[in-house]
């Protein structure tokens, strides 16, 4: 009888494990793309009009600037060229003229705190900002292992300072006005490398991966706020970073952002569309299949890098 009852209560509990493992591996394909409701951006922003974007002038930043745009908000627009900064605010000028936008030209690349003061925190202080988005990222020109990455350790640390210093002091930033607010949206752009331990892509992947903790974290320690804090974890899109052709698996930064946006407030942690959310899943295979199929990956991108570097 004793023995019975054990072997019942094994099948239950495995059944429950089985049950949960299939419930959370399906959850953030199904969920955010085919049932929840997009959110009233505005609501969750508590009103405050502002937006701050890093990596603004190119790519998934340039879009969710004219998708925000489009949504009535004012943006400051932060990116390293003076004239690409120009050029974008006139472009969205044109469309959106009704849409104030403040540029600050930034090298993220220098971690000087003093600079960070002077240049971004009195702007993003004086504002009442309701949305952030931490774009702004840096990868190598081409993946290859780590003692031979193109540009040697002034890029690793270039990689490390761009893609982990702005989202962590910019948030810091932000967050004692949208706690003041109850209110408040930041959305930390991530990558998919960020799941996985990638071969050739070490820096970036590691840099990536903290993002990912950091927001984990943050909404852990924010999260009776209201403050809505989102993690985009992208596959490839269609940019001039990633130099992916435009296709359903990668979508141009336009159709990107218009899905990413429409599960903000709805998801935590997600690949911002469909297509990408469905490549992810394959992350759950053994890493020992997973990784040739990514070495060979990395492999022909950098075999395309070098080629094009020579012609």
């Amino acid at each position: 009888m004793i023995a019975e009852w054990i072997l019942y209560t094994n099948a239950y509990i495995t059944l429950i494990f089985i049950g949960y493992k299939i419930l959370t591996f399906l959850f953030p394909i199904v969920y955010p793309y085919f049932i929840a409701c997009t959110q009233n951006l505005d609501r969750l922003a508590g009103g405050a009009n502002w937006v701050v974007i890093t990596g603004s002038t190119d790519g998934i930043g340039k879009a969710f600037a004219f998708e925000l745009a489009e949504n009535g908000f004012n943006l400051v627009l932060i990116s390293r060229t003076r004239s690409k900064l120009e050029a974008t605010k006139n472009e969205i000028n044109e469309a959106y003229p009704h849409i104030e936008i403040k540029t600050i030209a930034f090298d993220f690349s220098n971690p000087n705190l003093a600079d960070y003061e002077e240049k971004l925190f009195h702007v993003v202080e004086d504002l009442d900002v309701g949305i952030l988005v931490n774009n702004v990222g840096y990868v190598s020109e081409y993946p290859d292992v780590f003692h031979k990455l193109p540009g040697g350790t002034k890029a690793i640390l270039d990689g490390l300072f761009i893609n982990t210093v702005p989202v962590t002091l910019l948030t810091a930033a932000v967050l004692p006005q949208m706690v003041e607010r109850k209110a408040g949206i930041v959305i930390n752009v991530s990558s998919a490398a960020a799941y996985a331990s990638f071969a050739y892509w070490s820096v970036y992947a590691a840099s990536k991966r903290y993002v990912n903790h950091l927001s984990a974290s943050l909404r852990s320690e924010y999260d009776t706020t209201g403050i809505t804090i989102q993690t985009l974890c992208p596959m490839r899109v269609s940019t001039k970073m990633s130099k992916a052709s435009e296709s359903w698996l990668s979508p141009s930064p336009k159709t990107y952002v218009k899905s990413a946006l429409q599960t903000v407030g709805n998801i935590d942690e997600t690949t911002g569309c469909l297509s990408h959310q469905l490549q992810v899943a394959g992350f759950a295979l053994p890493h020992a299949l997973i990784a040739p199929i990514s070495n060979r990956f990395s492999e022909r991108k950098k075999d395309a890098a070098l080629e094009t570097s020579e012609i």
